[in-house]
C-alpha cells in the first residue's frame, strides 16, 4: 500500500524536478504536476487575443517569430517533462532490481529475506506501474470504446509520431520478466502466495486511499 503511494508521489517529483530545472512555475498535486511559463504567458495570451485569424491560416503578424520560438521551446520542454516521470519510476525499479540480483544467492542460502532485501524488492516493484498502465488503459478502451491519449507513455508516443500503444506496451513487456523474476526466483515458495495476495490487495487499497480518498486532501 505504501509503495503505491510512494511510487505515485516520486513519479510526480520526476516531472517536477525537470520542470523546475527548465524554469517553469510549478504546482504539484497527489497525481499531477502543473507547470506553466508565467514569464511568457502574457505575451502568448496577447497574440491569441490580437491575431486569431492570422494564427488560424498561418499568416504573418508582428512578432510571429518570437511567438513561434516560445511555442516550439514549450513543446520541446513538454516532451522532457513528460519523459521525466516514467524515467524516474523505471530507473528506481531498475536500481532495485539490480541491487536485488546481488542478494539472490544470500536469500537462497538463508531461505529468508532481511529487511533491507525487502526494501530492494519493493524498489524493483516500481516496474509494476508499467503493467498496471496497460491494464487500466485496456479497461478504459472497453469502457469508452477508444484508446485514451492520457498517460505519460501515450503522450510520449504521440510526441515521437509513434503508434499510441508502442511505448506503453513495450515497457510493460520489459516489466513482465522483471516482476516474474522477483516473484518466482527471489520470493521463497512458502511466502509467494502471501506476497502476491498482499501485493494485489495492498495495491488496490493504496490506489484507492491515495488517488481517491486521502491524496486529494493531503496534496490537492
Amino acid at each position: 500500500m505504501l509503495s503505491t503511494v510512494a511510487g505515485t508521489v516520486s513519479h510526480e517529483f520526476g516531472h517536477y524536478a525537470i520542470a523546475k530545472y527548465l524554469g517553469y512555475s510549478l504546482t504539484i498535486g497527489y497525481d499531477h504536476t502543473h507547470w506553466d511559463d508565467s514569464k511568457n504567458q502574457p505575451f502568448i495570451d496577447s497574440v491569441f487575443l490580437k491575431h486569431p485569424d492570422e494564427l488560424e491560416v498561418n499568416h504573418d503578424f508582428p512578432k510571429k517569430s518570437k511567438f513561434q520560438e516560445i511555442q516550439n521551446k514549450k513543446m520541446q520542454d513538454a516532451f522532457w517533462i513528460t519523459l521525466a516521470g516514467p524515467i524516474q519510476t523505471i530507473s528506481t525499479g531498475t536500481v532495485g532490481f539490480l541491487l536485488l540480483l546481488t542478494q539472490r544467492k544470500k536469500i537462497k542460502k538463508a531461505k529468508t529475506i532481511k529487511i533491507y532485501q525487502w526494501f530492494y524488492i519493493f524498489l524493483s516493484l516500481f516496474w509494476l506501474r508499467q503493467l498496471a498502465n496497460v491494464f487500466l488503459w485496456t479497461i478504459g478502451y472497453f469502457i469508452n470504446g477508444n484508446l485514451s491519449e492520457n498517460g505519460d507513455e501515450v503522450k510520449l508516443a504521440i510526441f515521437l509520431n509513434l503508434p499510441k500503444e508502442s511505448i506503453i506496451v513495450s515497457t510493460a513487456i520489459v516489466a513482465l520478466p522483471v516482476l516474474s523474476f522477483v516473484i518466482f526466483k527471489i520470493i521463497p515458495a512458502d511466502k509467494r502466495i502471501t506476497f502476491i495476495s498482499a501485493g494485489f490487495f495492498g495495491g488496490i487499497f493504496g490506489y484507492l486511499s491515495w488517488l481517491v480518498w486521502f491524496g486529494p486532501i493531503i496534496m490537492p
